[in-house]
């Protein structure tokens, strides 16, 4: 009686385990294929405001955006190549030749990604403003700044003009210098001419001194020879 008690405890335990198992085992959760998709937990909504067509038609045209500020709002696509070797035909009659194929693995799509780089906005103009408005009032503070602007541009001329007056009597000393290296050339030029005389009139006067040194030395011997013969009559 107990053993038939115990096989029955012992089966209804089994069932009541295969029962639970499938139970506990754990659910396959799908991912998504998108790489830069994040957890549901993580996520968050982007509220990205946006126009009618109607609002938009009056607007002038915008700018056309640097490619690399394209890159930052907008990722391209993604492009795989496949190598195929030759393919036969099902019957086996023909053969295709080996070749390459292109697939778009992924279209291009905006970049919702978060937290995203800011841009600096330089879209479209929404308003123009009048030319005659003043953005800076009248007040004080600019009478002084257009009061110190005027005093410096006062200043400045007269300093122009003290310029332009050095700058005269730096030309006119420049045209005294001038004059005064032409006339140290012209001196250097007559001393040179004068030293070449000179130089002409030393040799002379020393060929002039030779030549009555060697008139003396004949007077000399003449009057020696003529003192020797009367010497030589008188013995």
């Amino acid at each position: 009686m107990n053993r038939k008690h115990l096989e029955a405890r012992a089966t209804c335990a089994a069932l009541i385990l295969c029962a639970l198992l499938p139970a506990c085992r754990s659910k396959s959760v799908k991912l998504s294929d998108d790489p830069l998709v994040r957890p549901l937990d993580q996520q968050e909504l982007a509220y990205i405001p946006t126009y009618s067509k109607n609002v938009l038609a009056d607007w002038p045209k915008g700018r056309s955006l640097d490619p690399r500020d394209v890159s930052r709002v907008r990722m391209g696509e993604q492009v795989h190549a496949y190598h195929l070797g030759r393919l036969p035909s099902k019957d086996r009659n023909e053969m295709h030749e080996a070749h390459t194929v292109y697939r778009v693995e992924q279209p291009p799509r905006w970049d919702t990604r978060l937290p995203a780089t800011p841009m600096d906005s330089k879209g479209v103009v929404l308003g123009i403003i009048d030319p005659a408005r003043k953005d800076v009032p009248d007040d004080t503070r600019v009478k002084q700044e257009r009061e110190a602007l005027a005093a410096k541009s006062v200043s400045l001329r007269n300093t122009m003009s003290d310029l332009e007056k050095l700058r005269a009597d730096l030309l006119k000393k420049k045209g005294e210098f001038e004059q005064a290296e032409k006339d140290v050339a012209e001196i250097k030029e007559y001393l040179e001419k004068t030293i070449q005389e000179r130089n002409a009139l030393t040799t002379q006067l020393k060929q002039a001194q030779t030549r009555i040194e060697e008139l003396e030395e004949s007077e000399r011997l003449r009057i020696r020879s003529s003192n020797q013969g009367l010497f030589q009559k008188k013995n």
